[in-house]
């Protein structure tokens, strides 16, 4: 197992069981879904309980390899994960997917390269799920664990999370992206948003 994968399973995944739930609930039955930036494919996995078929994407090959793995072992037919680079979603048709899932990834990306996925996210599916930060955050513990752990990333994730922040978090995204929000269920105490978008 790569450090990724052991960092992303062992400790944010449990911290992102809620948000998962979330959008499993937004997940139509048996739909076809594309996870963006699917990481080690937790939530892949879980969305294949109910989806016709996920497609798993995400530039990590450990983390791609792991998802893979996982997916073996549990002997789940439903999904499958590919090494694909989410700024480049040319290779979809228009509609390929009932659905298209992005979730605690837009923070990650420069502005507009996460507006640019967003709206190719768009044109691939007939909804577009988004899971990521809340904005404002409700004060507390769980805000305070949030961005310290932001802080802990560094680099151009530290400063793109900000500029999330700075932004207005997924709304300005949606927005930007040409989405219109459909709905939207807050989680976590107020630190994650999921919103539904067409």
């Amino acid at each position: 197992m790569s450090l990724n994968a052991l960092i992303y399973s062992v400790l944010i995944d449990p911290l992102l069981s809620g948000l998962r739930k979330g959008v499993m609930d937004a997940v139509n039955d048996r739909a076809a879904v594309i996870d963006i930036a699917c990481g080690p494919g937790t939530l892949s996995l879980e969305m294949a309980q109910k989806a016709g078929h996920v497609t798993g994407i995400d530039i990590d090959e450990k983390l791609i390899s792991f998802a893979s793995g996982t997916t073996s072992k549990k002997g789940i037919q439903n999904v499958s994960f590919a090494l694909h680079d989410a700024s480049d979603l040319t290779v979809y048709r228009d509609y390929e997917y009932d659905i298209a899932v992005i979730s605690m990834a837009v923070h990650q990306f420069p502005e507009e390269l996460a507006v640019k996925i967003l709206s190719e996210m768009k044109r691939i599916a007939r909804k577009v799920i988004i899971a990521d930060y809340n904005f404002p955050m409700l004060r507390g513990f769980s805000k305070s664990l949030a961005y310290g752990i932001e802080r802990m990333t560094k680099g151009d994730h530290h400063r793109n999370f900000i500029s999330y922040m700075s932004r207005g978090g997924l709304q300005w995204f949606a927005a930007s992206a040409g989405l219109e929000i459909l709905s939207s269920v807050v989680k976590g105490n107020g630190v994650f948003k999921i919103a539904v978008c067409g």
